[in-house]
């Protein structure tokens, strides 16, 4: 499997999304990606995030640990609610109970609309990465969250779409996660602190084309 260069590694939505609120923000639209041709996690990502990752100030870290920089998994955010995010914080942590295992994120934010993040997962197991899947797939509502988790088809993939609601502490909440088996790896984005009319803004669809299209543009 594609995990296997590990061991001699050591020795751009909402994607231009069929929705009129994600008309472009200055002149002309984000291109549309193909979303039919994403059939894993792009291999760039997984050899780029490999390489920087036992070098890196996260190295080894309980939490990851970020800073300003650019994003390995992509040179800009789509937009989202018709405006285009930046970039604020990357890097590596920990995943799981060795150092094989990482996490790389990339923060996005923008401004009086949205926060949220990109993040790669390579786990060192099959296992490790079951679990993860596992968790996120069986998440249920609890007093001060409604949840729910459906799988959506985007392109030739299936995406878990995770969709809450804070009644508390009324906000928004979107996240998507994709599983790539054979690299025993995930990518997820989260979408948060949405407000009521943006968060009925998204579908679910549209948060795992999102995905599914950051993918395609790095094809």
């Amino acid at each position: 499997m594609r995990f296997q260069r590990r061991a001699a590694l050591v020795g751009s939505l909402l994607l231009a999304l069929p929705l009129a609120a994600c008309a472009s923000e200055e002149s002309g639209g984000d291109a549309a990606p193909d979303l039919n041709s994403v059939s894993q996690i792009p291999e760039s990502w997984l050899q780029q995030t490999a390489d920087g990752w036992e070098s890196s100030d996260g190295y080894g870290q309980q939490y990851p640990v970020l800073s300003e920089g650019d994003c390995l998994l992509a040179d800009q955010m789509p937009r989202i609610l018709d405006k285009r995010p930046r970039f604020t914080d990357v890097g590596w942590g920990s995943f799981a109970s060795d150092d094989d295992g990482y996490r790389y994120i990339c923060d996005f934010w923008r401004r009086d609309l949205y926060a949220g993040e990109l993040q790669l997962i390579q786990a060192s197991s099959a296992a490790d990465a079951q679990a993860v899947y596992d968790d996120f797939k069986n998440t249920t509502s609890i007093p001060e969250q409604d949840n729910t988790v459906e799988t959506v088809t985007s392109g030739d993939l299936e995406v878990l779409v995770l969709t809450r609601w804070y009644p508390t502490n009324p906000q928004g909440y979107y996240s998507a996660m994709y599983f790539d088996e054979d690299a025993q790896a995930l990518f997820t984005i989260e979408i948060n602190s949405l407000t009521k009319e943006n968060f009925d803004a998204i579908s679910p669809q549209d948060v795992a084309d999102l995905l599914v299209g950051l993918m395609a543009s790095a094809q």
